[in-house]
């Protein structure tokens, strides 16, 4: 799970720090910057750092009154603080004024709580005041109908693709090489961007890093609302078909695991449900919606804490949640590990031990609609013993969230981040390499008609299966050397009878022997037989270049488009992998809200293409890579 969703975890300034010494942009290895990431996530939770803060009394207040819970071993269910890093203060400033810790916190004054919410998420709770000209002169009209041209889910479908047919791009692969920056928006104090931009007729939606939902102009980016959720969110805002009145509803998922309803039209707030039922549970995956349900992946922050050698590890589950898309209520949690984690040991300074634990689902479910099924991927285990339905895809009943089938991929793979390059108290012994499936298997059609799944795995395999086999596999191809930071991340895509897959393989300790091929590779869908590969560019000289790809691509007649961690975004002709096209996104940006904005690694999503333009969110400022904070709008001119 390392170069999944926890780059939040070690903070931006953890391996800036560890890289400014160490690491050279070009054919560097992360051994020393990896150990030492490691030791300042945990010394992070004990120092008040953050200039903001310097002069306050948030940290003092927050020893005395709140770090007996929230960085203790984990006894008390409270969640960690590095947990609260995303959210906004103004959750936890109403947490702790109407919430459930307003009698912890009665005794306080009001500047006490709001320096302690402050400290916690290490952000101002003023809000970034945007000038007038960032919003839109004319009120909303009426929301657009439901288009073929619509982009309302993680991959652009419920099926998670990622393909796109001229009609729905609104562009043909001639046209690409034309495109040109139309505009950019910025996310104030952003380091982490990679929320996937939803779009409907004229309204770009997308999430923030500290919980801003935002409905945008598509032509001029200008905002036509905005929503504060109480935390960061990740994925794709995911939008529902008109009900019988026209109204759609924009499901967002932030990380502290608040999923909430929203008016398309207006913003209004539907409903709100927290589906998280761990103190460590959060969410960085894409809620789907079906037949008016909504699907919510759900994660663990556990093994990050692991890392403490007083924290009790592990007792967290992955998870899939279902709700009622027009009223919030829950319908059926499935989770990924069915046994409840017991003792099973002691540490060697006599904590206690649980287990099972982990099985995380990082990624967005996709769903098949014909079967009834909904599937998912997950991670490793937290620790032993270690369970069939980690590093596993999960075919679950959409109706009643049983499990159906599934396939294990990698079996007695214990991991979480106390083993390090020295193995620390909560290490499970002996200790797996950490491969998860940061994706669910995306639903394609062979060309005979049959159906097929596919997903790339941090091992640096794909894999297709039969999902009327339960599971079976058709193919499997190696792309990559696989590893921490290695393998596919996010996602591969198919289209024109083809799985494009990105390929990281950057070194960490505890990889596998074996040459590193970070890139694109292109395999046939029907046999899995490579048909082309493109190695990662070389970097620039710059801070936080890496030649490598962990982005899900997006494809269209002709050509796919990958974002690469070196902050480019290119199209790769389809036939043979040629560039066509070359943006590099590192740099400052002027923006439509007035809010100082750049590019940096493109991670996590792949490119939004609809309407006849590509949207993408750059920068992700974690595991040493280049931060930024901007959303980029690409069209051609003559429109």
């Amino acid at each position: 799970m390392v170069a999944t969703a926890r780059a939040e975890l070690l903070i931006a300034q953890c391996l800036s720090v560890a890289r400014a010494d160490e690491l050279k942009p070009q054919g560097a290895t992360v051994n020393t910057a990896f150990r030492a990431c490691s030791l300042i996530a945990g010394a992070l939770l004990a120092l008040p750092s953050a200039p903001l803060l310097a002069q306050n009394q948030g940290p003092a207040v927050y020893r005395a009154t709140c770090a007996a819970c929230h960085d203790g071993d984990g006894s008390v269910r409270a969640p960690r603080r590095i947990s609260m890093l995303g959210m906004s203060p103004r959750a936890i400033l109403a947490t702790l004024t109407q919430g459930t810790m307003r009698e912890v916190a009665a005794k306080l004054s009001d500047a006490d709580r709001r320096a302690v919410a402050e400290y916690l998420t290490q952000r101002s709770l003023e809000p970034t005041k945007m000038p007038a000209s960032a919003y839109c002169a004319a009120p909303n009209g009426p929301v657009a109908a439901a288009s073929p041209r619509d982009w309302t889910a993680w991959g652009g479908s419920p099926t998670g693709t990622g393909f796109r047919t001229a009609e729905q791009a609104g562009l043909v692969a001639d046209q690409v090489p034309g495109l040109q920056l139309l505009w950019a928006f910025g996310f104030a104090g952003g380091t982490a961007t990679r929320s996937q931009p939803s779009v409907v007729g004229d309204q770009v939606i997308v999430g923030s890093q500290f919980g801003e939902v935002y409905s945008l102009d598509r032509r001029s980016g200008c905002i036509q609302w905005t929503y504060e959720a109480e935390a960061g969110i990740k994925g794709v805002v995911a939008i529902s078909d008109p009900d019988p009145k026209g109204r759609r509803i924009a499901v967002a998922a932030d990380f502290r695991t608040g999923v909430v309803g929203l008016d398309l039209q207006t913003g209004a707030r539907l409903w709100y449900t927290r589906v998280g039922d761990h103190p460590s549970a959060n969410v960085t995956g894409s809620p789907a919606i079906h037949a008016g349900r909504v699907y919510v992946p759900v994660s663990s922050m556990e093994v990050v804490a692991a890392q403490s050698p007083v924290y009790q590890c592990c007792t967290s589950s992955g998870a899939v949640v279902a709700l009622d898309l027009a009223t919030g209520k829950f319908r059926w949690r499935h989770r990924a590990i069915e046994a409840e984690s017991k003792a099973v040991g002691k540490t060697a300074s006599g904590h206690p031990l649980f287990g099972p634990a982990g099985a995380p689902i990082w990624s967005s479910p996709t769903v098949d609609a014909a079967r009834g099924v909904l599937y998912v991927g997950t991670g490793e285990n937290l620790s032993h013993p270690t369970t069939t339905t980690s590093d596993a895809i999960l075919a679950l009943n959409l109706d009643t969230g049983k499990l159906v089938w599934s396939f294990q991929a990698t079996g007695q793979d214990a991991w979480n981040m106390s083993c390090g390059a020295t193995a620390g108290e909560n290490c499970p012994s002996p200790h797996g390499q950490d491969l998860d499936f940061g994706q669910a298997p995306l639903l394609t059609k062979l060309p005979d008609g049959r159906d097929i799944l596919v997903a790339g795995q941090k091992r640096g395999v794909v894999y297709a299966l039969d999902p009327d086999r339960r599971g079976a596999v058709v193919w499997q191809a190696r792309v990559g050397r696989g590893g921490a930071l290695g393998g596919v991340h996010w996602g591969v895509a198919a289209g024109e009878n083809r799985v494009f897959a990105p390929v990281s393989d950057r070194p960490t300790p505890t990889d596998s022997a074996g040459p590193a091929r970070p890139g694109l590779h292109a395999l046939d869908l029907g046999s899995g037989t490579p048909l082309w590969s493109q190695a990662a560019p070389a970097c620039e000289a710059r801070s936080g270049c890496f030649a490598a790809f962990s982005a899900a691509p997006v494809v269209m007649p002709g050509l796919v488009l990958s974002g690469g961690l070196d902050g480019h975004l290119r199209a790769y002709a389809a036939a043979d992998g040629r560039v066509l096209w070359d943006f590099d996104t590192g740099r400052e940006f002027p923006t439509v809200n007035g809010v100082a904005a750049r590019g940096g690694a493109i991670d996590g999503p792949g490119p939004t293409i609809a309407g006849g333009m590509v949207f993408v969110s750059s920068g992700y400022g974690v595991f040493g890579q280049t931060p930024g904070n901007v959303l980029l709008a690409f069209g051609l001119k003559s429109r």
